[in-house]
């Protein structure tokens, strides 16, 4: 009997559900999605570089691989003293490669040789002829040349050392006997946070208000905002050196190279796809339960 009891009240009380469930659901429902907007935004921050790296070539040539080699050795080792004697603050040196190759110049030989002498196939082609002439090329190795890159960072310092920096490496480098610089870059790696959140909060606003005026234009309101894909880009600025020069050691003497460190521009991006409200006609009412 106590079973039965259960089960009445067990169907009474789905009944009451069912009947505040259809309640609830009375009035507008969503059939379809809300309308998108996408947009994009971006944002920059300018920001003082705290790192400069001088790249510099040791080229050397000699008669042999180990005479080469040592002569390139020894210019190398002058030069990362030369850096050394700077005693400049946060200062590191490293190889970025080291190649060995073989100087070679091409060759050409004439040969002229007696066709009636000569048993060959098409030998009926040449007719008349006696004699033919041909060149031969072939590479006659006329040393080896011996390539020696290397970098010079400085790195936590302000921006004006920085510039110093540069200069008295550049020309420390020379008066070594580097015979190549190639290049000079500034660029921000220690505390980039606070500017890296600053610029992509303004590509955010500026994704915002792309948003607000093309859905105002449209007669749409934004209502949410169904995704965010932010992104953003270390600042850099790679100075175009190139200077090559026999190695005299006396022609890197006078006035000292200058260079000045500039600002830096840090850059930030977002994707943004807005929700819109919904479009007359976008709805649709279901009728509530029976009175």
């Amino acid at each position: 009997m106590r079973v039965c009891w259960s089960v009445a009240i067990g169907v009474a009380w789905l009944a009451l559900g069912g009947a505040a469930g259809a309640e609830m659901v009375r009035g507008a429902v969503t059939t379809v999605g809300h309308p998108m907007l996408s947009v994009s935004g971006s944002g920059t921050v300018e920001v003082a570089p705290d790192t400069v790296r001088v790249t510099a070539s040791v080229i050397t040539e000699g008669a042999t691989v180990a005479a080469a080699r040592e002569s390139n050795a020894q210019v190398a080792r002058r030069a990362m003293g030369a850096i050394e004697a700077l005693k400049l603050k946060n200062v590191s040196t490293k190889t970025l490669n080291y190649s060995m190759e073989r100087v070679t110049r091409d060759a050409d030989v004439r040969v002229k040789a007696d066709l009636t002498k000569m048993d060959i196939p098409w030998k009926a082609a040449v007719g008349e002829a006696e004699y033919s002439s041909f060149s031969i090329s072939f590479p006659v190795t006329l040393g080896y040349r011996a390539a020696n890159s290397l970098t010079v960072r400085i790195q936590g310092v302000p921006r004006e050392e920085l510039s110093d920096g540069a200069s008295r490496i550049i020309d420390a480098l020379m008066a070594a006997g580097c015979n190549q610089i190639t290049g000079v870059a500034y660029s921000l790696e220690q505390d980039h946070s606070a500017p890296m959140r600053e610029a992509l909060a303004k590509a955010v606003r500026d994704a915002q208000m792309t948003a607000e005026v093309v859905a105002a234009a449209a007669g749409r309101e934004i209502v949410g905002i169904r995704n965010i894909s932010p992104s953003y880009g270390m600042p850099m600025e790679m100075r175009n050196v190139q200077v090559a020069w026999d190695g005299d050691r006396s022609r890197a003497e006078g006035t000292p190279t200058a260079f000045t460190a500039g600002m830096l521009e840090l850059s930030a991006q977002v994707q943004v796809s807005y929700e819109l409200d919904y479009n007359p006609g976008d709805t649709e009412f279901l009728e509530g339960p029976a009175e």
